[in-house]
């Protein structure tokens, strides 16, 4: 079983995530409520909630109102900071820029002395949606593998029924009249049908016939 370095294994953990703090995307934030978690966590949980609303708390459930800027504006738990190592313990700062968190990564020292010039900052990002689409890549450089799950393909087709509830409905309507209908209200058939080599009701010889054989048995 693999074990954490001395250094990490003082440092609380996150409850929503159980990873440990840092001074970066899982800085400890201090809610209202006296509760903490860290700052990616939030940001996924408030995602679509905005500025001046509120949202629960994951553990007591009671209503946190969002501050102005967003989540990264919750001041930072400095009694778990305190617990970092001394390189950790410097805050960086990170903004929430629309469904991701940024960060400037700004260069090294040494790195700067060993190229001889300076060194371009960086801008590291954290994605708060799942799978995002990619802003700068074009679809033709991409090769998608996609395999549906059952489920999805339900869910997809009752969507699909959803979004086209008027069409459904008057096709349904269509079939109803065209087919439903004349199958209960035209009678059927074969029920005033004669069939052949049956003689029909009322061909009976009537009582004219044998009063006209005597009147011929007679006239002889």
């Amino acid at each position: 079983m693999e074990t954490l370095p001395a250094s990490q294994q003082s440092i609380p953990e996150c409850p929503i995530c159980y990873g440990p703090y840092n001074n970066l995307f899982q800085r400890p934030l201090l809610l209202p409520c006296s509760h903490t978690f860290c700052l990616e966590c939030l940001s996924r949980i408030c995602i679509f909630v905005k500025q001046a609303q509120t949202f629960p708390c994951p553990l007591c459930r009671a209503q946190v109102p969002i501050p102005d800027g967003g989540i990264p504006k919750f001041p930072p738990n400095m009694d778990v900071v305190t617990q970092f190592p001394p390189w950790l313990q410097t805050l960086q700062e990170v903004w929430l820029d629309g469904h991701r968190l940024c960060w400037i990564k700004q260069p090294s020292l040494s790195c700067q002395v060993s190229a001889g010039e300076e060194t371009p900052e960086m801008l590291v990002t954290v994605e708060l949606l799942y799978n995002p689409a990619p802003q700068d890549v074009s679809r033709r450089d991409l090769i998608g593998i996609h395999h549906p799950s059952r489920l999805s393909t339900c869910r997809g087709l009752c969507q699909l029924l959803w979004e086209r509830r008027l069409a459904v409905f008057w096709i349904a309507i269509l079939m109803l009249v065209l087919i439903v209908l004349p199958i209960i209200f035209i009678p059927d058939s074969h029920m005033t049908r004669t069939p052949e080599g049956q003689r029909q009701v009322g061909t009976f010889p009537t009582a004219d016939a044998p009063s006209s054989n005597l009147s011929r048995s007679h006239s002889f």
